[in-house]
């Protein structure tokens, strides 16, 4: 775990240039205006596609802005998250030390932000909006055919992917170098704490009273 031993200035510094290389790539590169004008044809003008295509041009910067202060206050609700679990559990743990565990741990979603930029650059270079929209890699979503499935599977489809296994393995392992225990009482405490299977059936709960 190398990335534990780097000073978190500097490991929030490398996530959000590697986050704004990804973004830059997908927005400029991937997401053509050519892709948009396709997906909405059907549904407006070609005027009114091009006003929001230059809308959105206009204001990306704020996206280079504002997500990195986004991340930084999800990375500071999960941190207190755990740090909530950590009370419970009667561990006396930092929460500065927490925050370096989940900095590290959210490196993991880069992973398959740049994996669908090689996917749509270089493999499967005749792909749509849905495409683009519904890329999930190694999730259980790829062994179905989107169109055919309602709204409110989709997003536990695609959150059930090997990352969100990793992830958890990574937070497994940074807590067990900030907890000193061994590797199963670690387990334990990380794994409740982290929740996944709860924020699944929030999320669906929440999409099918919107839908």
């Amino acid at each position: 775990m190398i990335l534990l031993l780097a000073n978190k200035t500097y490991l929030f510094i490398a996530f959000t240039l590697l986050f704004w290389l990804s973004t830059y790539i997908s927005q400029n590169i991937i997401l053509t205006d050519n892709i948009v004008i396709n997906h909405f044809a059907s549904q407006m003008s070609i005027e009114r596609i091009e006003q929001m295509l230059d809308l959105q041009n206009q204001w990306a910067w704020m996206n280079y802005v504002a997500l990195p202060i986004i991340y930084l206050i999800k990375f500071g609700l999960v941190s207190l998250w755990v740090l909530c679990g950590t009370v419970l559990f009667g561990y006396k743990v930092s929460f500065k030390d927490i925050f370096h565990v989940v900095l590290v741990a959210e490196f993991v979603w880069l992973i398959p932000s740049f994996l669908s930029i090689i996917w749509f650059g270089f493999i499967d270079t005749d792909y749509s909006l849905i495409d683009i929209q519904y890329f999930q890699p190694l999730s259980l979503l790829n062994f179905f055919d989107v169109s055919s499935l309602d709204p409110w599977i989709v997003f536990p489809l695609k959150a059930l992917n090997v990352f969100e296994v990793i992830y958890a393995l990574v937070l497994t392992l940074g807590m067990r170098k900030v907890i000193k225990k061994d590797w199963m009482d670690s387990v334990r405490f990380t794994i409740p704490v982290y929740g996944f299977v709860t924020w699944i059936v929030f999320i669906t709960f929440l999409t099918l009273n919107m839908t």
